[in-house]
Order: C-alpha cells, then sequence, then structure tokens
C-alpha cells in the first residue's frame, strides 16, 4: 500500500466491464432477484406481524421482521443502483449517491449480521430458559433495533469519507480512494471492520444456536413432539445464519484483497467481484424461502393470513346482505315482500331465498285438511260452571 492507485477501487458497483453480455445479464438478474425478494420478504412481514395482532409474538420472530425489513431496505435502494450500474460504462448519479451508495449497502449488511446474531442469542435463551423467555416485551425489541442501527451506521463511515467522482477521459467513475495520510488508519480498518460486522457476528450466532441444538435434549418434562420442535426451529435459524456467511464470503475475500495486497500484486478478479456482489444481493432472497421450507408456524401463518385476505374481500357484499336485511325489516310484512324478507339466505354474496312460496309446494289434501281446521269454529272454554253442561248433557 505505496501509493493511492494500490487502494483504489470502485464503489456503489464495479463500472469496468468491457463485456457486452454481462452488460446485459447482470442487470437481468438483478431484477429478477429485486422481484422476487421483495415479494418473499413482504410476505414475511405481512405474516409475521399478523402473528403479534393474534398474539403469537417473540423476540426471535420480532427480530425475523427486522430481518426481513433490512433486505427490503438493500432491494429497493441498493440492488436497482447496482443494476443500472452494471449496464453503463460510466456514473450518471452524482456526487451523493456516489457517497452513500456503498455505505448504505454496508451499513444495512452490517445491521443484518447483528441482528442475525441477536435472533441466536434470542433463540438460546428461548431453550435453556423457557419459563423467563415466553414473554413478549416491545421495549426490549425497540431498544435492540435502535443499538443495532446505531451501531451499523457508525461503523462504515470511511465508505462515505472515502468515496468520490473520479473524471477518466470522457468518463466518470465513482471509486473509493485512500488519501496518503489514511494509510495507516485503513489498514487497521481493513482488519477490524470485517472482524467487528462479519466474523465475530456470524461466529456469535452460529454458537448460540448450536448451544441451543445440543440444549434442546428430551427431559423428564419434554415430549419428543416438543423437542422435535424446538429442535426444527433451532436448526431453520442455523441454516439462515449459514447461508449469510456462505453468501457473504466471496466478497468479503475480495474486500480484504484489495485492501492487504502489496504494492506490485494484482488486484481481486473481475469475476470475483462480480460473484460476491451478486452473491450478497441474492442472500436477500433466502429467509422467505427458508422459512417456507421449515417453518410449520411461519406455513399455518400464512394460511391465516390468506384466509383474513380473502374474508375482507367478501366483507363488502356480506355488509350489503346485512343492510338489506335491516331495510326489509323496516318493511310493511304484507304481499310478496313480506314473504320474501322473512326468508333466510344461503350465501354471504348473493340472497337466495330458499323457497319462495311454500304453499305452491304443499299438497292439496294436506291444503284441505288445514282450512278445514282454520275454518272450523273455535270450542268455548270460557263456561265458568262446565260441570253444569256436563250433567245436562
Amino acid at each position: 500500500m505505496n501509493s493511492s492507485a494500490d487502494l483504489l477501487e470502485y464503489a456503489g458497483g464495479f463500472q469496468a466491464l468491457k463485456e457486452a453480455e454481462l452488460r446485459v445479464a447482470l442487470p437481468v438478474v438483478l431484477g429478477v432477484i429485486c422481484l422476487v425478494g421483495l415479494a418473499g420478504n413482504t410476505m414475511v412481514v405481512a405474516v409475521l406481524m399478523h402473528d403479534f395482532r393474534q398474539a403469537k409474538s417473540s423476540v426471535a420472530n420480532g427480530l425475523i421482521v427486522l430481518l426481513s425489513a433490512t433486505d427490503l431496505l438493500i432491494l429497493l435502494f441498493c440492488a436497482p443502483l447496482r443494476a443500472v450500474t452494471y449496464s453503463r460504462p460510466s456514473w450518471s448519479f452524482g456526487w451523493l449517491l456516489c457517497k452513500s451508495s456503498d455505505y448504505f449497502l454496508q451499513a444495512c449488511l452490517s445491521a443484518k449480521s447483528f441482528t442475525l446474531a441477536a435472533v441466536g442469542h434470542a433463540r438460546y435463551q428461548h431453550v435453556a430458559k423457557p419459563k423467563n423467555y415466553i414473554d413478549f416485551k416491545c421495549r426490549r425489541l425497540v431498544a435492540l433495533t435502535c443499538s443495532i442501527w446505531s451501531l451499523s451506521c457508525l461503523l462504515p463511515i470511511p465508505h462515505w469519507l472515502f468515496a468520490d467522482l473520479r473524471r477518466r477521459g470522457a468518463e466518470i467513475s465513482c471509486v473509493l480512494e485512500i488519501p496518503a495520510h489514511a494509510w495507516h488508519f485503513m489498514t487497521a480498518f481493513g482488519v477490524a471492520y470485517p472482524l467487528a460486522v462479519y466474523l465475530m457476528p456470524v461466529s456469535f450466532a452460529m454458537a448460540c444456536l448450536v448451544r441451543a441444538l445440543v440444549k434442546s435434549k428430551p427431559g423428564r418434562n419434554r415430549t419428543p413432539n416438543r423437542r422435535y420442535e424446538i429442535r426444527r426451529v433451532t436448526v431453520m435459524l442455523l441454516v439462515l445464519s449459514g447461508a449469510f456467511a456462505v453468501m457473504r464470503l466471496p466478497e468479503w475475500v475480495a474486500w480484504t484483497w484489495s485492501r492487504h495486497r502489496g504494492s506490485f500484486s494484482p488486484g481481486p478478479p473481475t469475476a470475483l467481484l462480480v460473484l460476491g456482489q451478486v452473491l450478497t444481493l441474492a442472500n436477500c432472497t433466502v429467509n422467505p424461502f427458508v422459512l417456507l421450507a421449515a417453518s410449520e408456524d411461519f406455513k399455518d401463518g400464512v394460511r391465516s393470513a390468506w384466509a383474513v385476505a380473502t374474508r375482507r374481500g367478501a366483507g363488502g357484499q356480506a355488509r350489503t346482505s346485512s343492510f338489506a336485511q335491516k331495510v326489509c325489516a323496516t318493511i310493511p310484512h304484507s304481499g310478496a315482500a313480506s314473504s320474501l324478507c322473512a326468508l333466510p339466505t344461503i350465501s354471504a354474496r348473493e340472497d337466495v331465498p330458499i323457497c319462495r312460496d311454500l304453499a305452491q309446494n304443499i299438497p292439496p289434501d294436506v291444503q284441505h285438511f288445514w282450512q278445514h281446521r282454520k275454518n272450523a269454529a273455535p270450542v268455548d272454554n270460557n263456561d265458568p260452571v262446565p260441570w253444569e253442561s256436563q250433567e245436562q248433557a
């Protein structure tokens, strides 16, 4: 690291692609990732928020909502910028986006690392001390979220400080250029930053989840089904942490390579840089698939949320039916209106009379019988001394 050119790298996406095929294929791939990730993470947030309203809440579920919300931020604000950057040889988004693009992405990725660490710790506490960790406290989740995002916004500040625009002939590039007076600081930063936002949080999360797996052994008060459920959820969270660690590894290799190479050593290859960024964005689509594949509670939540959504769709017609019944109650019950309003319905979408005219379905002999009973004179039962009449008879 003897010159500033050795520490020069692109910010906001790799802008030196020479192959025309890659300039077309990479934006398409990132577009598919955006669509799938936005749909999946929106579903996760909606289902878990619906569970919160149904009093099915926990700290781990709240942190998974935070994890999906972070993925939504990355897919909304970072992935489209990367897709356009790959398709153009020059930076065309201005100075502010050049300064903030890498900084915002690193802040979101740091928040994901710390959130996974918090999820692992919450899961271990839930397995080790279930009686003390059942109650969901919103204040605890809010305080934890504020702490995670405060730390995540502070650590990648050098990505904001050293990102700037550079003109190369007719093209403008957004680069991360380290000045000479910041060499020693960036050398230490290149060692401490991966440890703080990648290795330590991911290792802590996986260690907590492995301990939770070991802790969930059959005991006297634990049924086999309950133990299986606990282990299945813990394995699911372990898969989430492992997928994040594996898919982030190529970018961290390229990031460390570019900062610790020698003066005359080549930089990381283009394929590694592109692969690292694509896998980092693709990781934002993993969580919904893992939850759908491994969590029965999440599947039940999807079914319940879908039932509520469909019920709301039929709610307007049901309210129309109840309004019609109220209107019928105010109409004098005479003639056809009386017979129609008095009949019940069998559908909330359409008022279907069970029988329009009951008299049409009565046999003639039954009609004659009831007509005779109706025309017969009533028996006088108001005689105060009925025994005198009986004696005369």
